[in-house]
């Protein structure tokens, strides 16, 4: 079973997959295991932090399949 790590940008007030912006690069990438999965995202997270992005991002993994639309606790607008 593959996991999947996935983004999601904060845009305008707008969670958006990374999958749906316009630079190569931001769709989900598979894994073998979840343990991998989950260092990769401390890793993205740590990058985040030290070199910031021009907007917020969340990190998710995910299994069997990749998220491909906003996950529920992340839909609304942070103001």
């Amino acid at each position: 079973m593959k996991w999947w790590l996935s983004v999601f940008f904060l845009i305008n007030g707008t969670w958006v997959p990374g999958s749906n912006i316009d630079q190569p690069g931001w769709g989900p990438r598979a894994y073998q295991t979840e343990a991998e999965c989950l260092e990769r995202k401390a890793f993205a997270e740590k990058q985040c932090h030290n070199y910031p992005l021009d907007y917020r991002a969340e990190w998710r993994c995910s299994s069997p399949d990749p998220l491909t639309k906003v996950p529920d606790d992340l839909v609304g607008v942070e103001c």
